[in-house]
């Protein structure tokens, strides 16, 4: 242990208790605990299905009917209330630290999957300046950062801009938020000339609920040529 590890010890990022000795990035008990997603899982959005004969939730089943700018996606974890409290930790109480273990996890579960999707670059999903003002930061940039380290990406955190400022998502249901979000999002005056050479693109956010947020920056990614849109989040609701 050097130095700085006694005088600012490594936390838990869930529990916050200080990490003993051999436990990387998480204690123990948090690790084995924790509401990872697994099969069957929605092959579009990754959101965990409680029927395997279904291949979509019931929202992707849906969305297959018409335009969608979304090719496939991933999550780690449920949003229980467990969660809730570390995203909100992440995204508003400068938790940014935590940033490494989540992008480290989600390569160490999802790497070869990420993988096949051949993306060129990493976009984070933007947040309205009063946002980024107010927290200091961007949470889907400062995890897209970590990821780009991983994965051997370029991270395009200048590409897209959050140009209306929308009232939280949640509480709404699933027509609600894709109207809330409708026409927030545009691309910055050089991102169309960064974007039109990319082929496959991953967009990066912390939580997934019925996917309005992604899908709107993704219908903007796509006006500009892209033709796969990929994602991964931290959290993502249930079916």
């Amino acid at each position: 242990m050097n130095l700085l590890d006694f005088i600012f010890p490594l936390k838990c990022p869930v529990c916050g208790n200080v990490l003993k000795r051999g436990e990387n990035g998480i204690c123990h008990s948090c690790r084995v605990s924790l509401p990872r997603v697994s099969e069957p899982r929605c092959k579009r959005c990754g959101k965990p299905i409680d029927v395997p004969e279904e291949q979509y939730c019931h929202d992707c089943e849906r969305k297959r009917k018409g335009a969608d700018a979304l090719t496939a996606g991933v999550a780690l974890w449920v949003y229980d209330t467990r969660m809730k409290r570390v995203m909100a930790n992440f995204k508003y109480e400068g938790c940014t630290a935590d940033a490494s273990f989540f992008a480290k996890e989600l390569v160490r579960f999802h790497g070869t999957e990420i993988a096949r999707w051949r993306a060129e670059a990493i976009v984070p999903v933007p947040i309205h300046r009063r946002k980024k003002w107010f927290r200091g930061y961007n949470q889907a940039v400062v995890l897209a950062d970590e990821l780009g380290k991983l994965l051997q990406l370029p991270v395009l955190s200048d590409v897209l801009l959050r140009t209306r400022y929308t009232k939280p998502q949640k509480g709404l249901d699933s027509k609600q938020r894709t109207a809330n979000v409708a026409g927030a999002f545009a691309l910055k005056e050089k991102g169309e000339n960064t974007l039109c050479s990319l082929r496959s693109v991953l967009l990066v956010d912390d939580i997934y609920t019925t996917g309005a947020t992604l899908e709107a920056c993704g219908d903007i990614l796509c006006r500009t040529g892209v033709q796969e849109v990929y994602f991964v989040c931290l959290c993502i609701g249930k079916d």
